[in-house]
């Protein structure tokens, strides 16, 4: 789906995970928490990644959609990322999630 606000989020988010394979050959894995972390310096490189401009985390250090609520994070492949907004319902599941890979 075209969301006007989605769509800005999940190219920065893409560049952000591009420019993490390009340096190490793969996508960071775990939860949203743990991928932030890994991308924000807890990696072997002490690189910085993230967060995105504009973006913010939450007080358990996820990435946050337009809306408030984490993304999910789901590692398809090392280099294939699929990423979850639950939309503005808040629920992941419903019919105005927004996904992306």
């Amino acid at each position: 789906e075209d969301d006007p606000v989605a769509a800005p989020e999940f190219g920065k988010i893409f560049l952000m995970l591009r420019d993490f394979r390009t340096s190490t050959g793969e996508n960071p894995v775990g939860t949203n928490a743990e991928i932030m972390k890994t991308l924000m310096g807890d990696n072997p490189r002490g690189a910085k990644f993230g967060p995105p401009e504009g973006m913010t985390l939450n007080g358990e250090g996820e990435l946050i959609d337009s809306w408030g609520s984490p993304f999910f994070f789901h590692q398809v492949s090392r280099d294939v990322m699929e990423i979850i907004s639950a939309g503005p319902d808040k629920r992941r599941g419903t019919d105005d999630d927004l996904i992306s890979r």
